[in-house]
């Protein structure tokens, strides 16, 4: 079978390697002059920064992420380290306690802080331990799971369907409270009133504040690991060029794919941005949705109830502003020795959203993240140094201003706020890299650049894996498995593992012939 992918960011690679492992020829097609989007690595006189997701769930062993790496024999090559990261909020900061204070520890710190609210804290907990356990055996096969993940579900069958707003206000009166929870919608730059209320328990791992906390116990399920991928996640992505590269696939830099090939419904192929013409059995599509139905596909070949349902109505996040610093000391003193830190400057986190859904970029006040990948990796940085990355979320296009224009006037004041907690940076800084949104949609071919791809949204649901055309699949960010190192892993390889079963019960006349022009 010739396939060819569309991309090469983390999905894109994923279907490579797995369509390549299995013996079919595979040509990879990327925009830029290097692979790996923005799971790549930006490097500078020593030092090396992540241009995307930080902590990344599910890579520890028998979860899903790992499992994939493990079918491609690339496990060993992907380290990664369980670590926590602090919250600060004006009025409190939730910090590590030295001393394991219990799976818990968190509930009882916020029942000292909100009192008024410690029966709703039991409440969320409770929901919050059977969400995690539905997770759990949601990725478990066979009929006991199935019917135990039935149970599991029905005692909040009636909550399916709540926002996020309407699980806080269910559970909580404090809106600083509620703020601690729905605060990282901020990266999703999703309303509380449209972000569906169970995927909040989810996104809010214990885990994720306390490495301590252990994964399994009780009579619970497993739980989710998040981690840090040492090195960065181009570990992850060097990895994946092997096995393509390994198994006779072919990787081409600085092309982008102009048209698809369709006809009668079916895709036969690429026209390329340096129109040479690309025939293929399979064609596997990363990326853009508008870019790739609109563009690449044209209306002519989709239908109108299609554009309606998935493309017109299309829900993604904004873009980022991102300082990458190297620094000669150790900035982690000022966080309690995290790599990683959430600032936020407001409760108020549904308008902090719409403001930047209108445009409006807020120049740091809303808030800003700090994280220190050296700290677990120390090969990030030159010896007794560290690399620093500050970034907050940001308009593709703000109203308030240019990129072009303000990006080091806006810079500035984004390190005037940081230093407020992180003294010294500017004073120990050795180098540094200002990215834009304007950076972004050039490293990931967007018109519109979505940090976290699409989102989680009570009524608007992603383009599917499998297209109106017969032989073209979607995957990545924008895609149903949505934004995320995991998403992109899980999403590739299902759509290949469907690929493969329509050609054994199918198309079984698919032969391995060279790529024509």
């Amino acid at each position: 079978m010739k396939v060819i992918i569309i991309g090469s960011g983390l999905s894109g690679l994923t279907a490579g390697a797995l369509m390549a492992k299995q013996g079919h020829e595979v040509k990879v097609f990327e925009q830029y002059e290097s692979i790996g989007g923005v799971t790549a690595t930006i490097e500078k006189d020593g030092y090396r920064w992540d241009w995307g997701q930080m902590l990344v769930p599910d890579l520890s062993e028998g979860e899903p992420g790992r499992n994939i790496l493990k079918r491609l024999g690339i496990s060993e090559k992907v380290k990664t380290v369980k670590s926590y990261r602090e919250n600060y909020f004006p009025d409190f900061r939730i910090s590590k306690p030295e001393e394991f204070q219990g799976i818990y520890w968190r509930r009882e710190y916020f029942k000292k802080l909100f009192p008024e609210d410690s029966n709703g804290l039991d409440k969320y907990y409770k929901i919050y331990d059977r969400i995690h356990d539905i997770a759990s055996l949601f990725n478990k096969k066979g009929f006991l799971s199935r019917l135990k993940l039935m149970f599991a579900f029905l005692p909040i069958m009636r909550k399916k369907a709540w926002s996020a707003q309407q699980l806080m206000d269910y559970c909580f009166s404090n809106k600083k409270l509620q703020a601690v929870f729905t605060a990282i919608l901020a990266d999703y730059v999703a309303s509380p009133k449209v972000f569906p209320g169970l995927i909040i328990p989810t996104i809010n791992a214990e885990s994720q504040y306390d490495e301590r906390v252990p994964l399994d116990y009780g009579n619970h399920q497993h739980r989710q690991s998040w981690s840090f991928v040492i090195n960065g996640l181009i570990e992850i992505v060097n990895a994946l060029e092997g096995i393509v590269k390994d198994n006779d696939g072919v990787i081409v830099l600085n092309t982008a794919i102009k048209k698809l090939k369709i006809e009668h419904g079916k895709v036969k192929g690429v026209i390329t941005s340096k129109n040479e013409e690309f025939n293929a059995d399979v064609v596997i599509a990363s990326g853009g949705a508008r870019e790739l139905f609109l563009n690449l596909v044209g209306k002519n070949n989709i239908s109108e109830e299609f554009i309606q349902m998935y493309i017109d109505p299309l829900f993604t996040t904004e873009s980022v502003f991102m300082i990458h610093l190297g620094v000669d000391y150790d900035p982690s003193i000022h966080q309690n020795g995290a790599a990683l830190c959430y600032y936020y400057f407001t409760y108020d986190i549904d308008e902090a959203i719409e403001e930047c859904q209108k445009g409006i970029y807020h120049e740091g006040n809303d808030g800003l993240l700090v994280y220190i990948p050296s700290i677990h990796s120390p090969e990030m940085a030159p010896s007794g140094h560290h690399a620093v990355t500050v970034y907050t979320i940001a308009p593709n296009h703000p109203v308030n201003g240019t990129w072009e224009d303000d990006k080091e006037r806006w810079a500035q004041k984004l390190l005037d706020l940081a230093e407020k907690f992180i003294p010294g940076l500017r004073e120990h800084e050795k180098v540094r890299i200002i990215l834009t949104p304007e950076d972004f949609r050039n490293r990931s071919y967007l018109k519109h650049h979505a940090f976290g791809g699409t989102v989680p949204h009570i009524k608007i649901a992603p383009p599917p894996h499998k297209t109106p055309i017969e032989g073209l699949w979607f995957i990545g960010a924008q895609s149903q498995t949505y934004g995320g190192v995991i998403g992109a892993l899980t999403g590739a390889e299902n759509v290949v593992d469907m690929i493969l079963k329509e050609s054994e019960t199918g198309t079984t006349t698919m032969t391995f012939k060279k790529f024509s022009k």
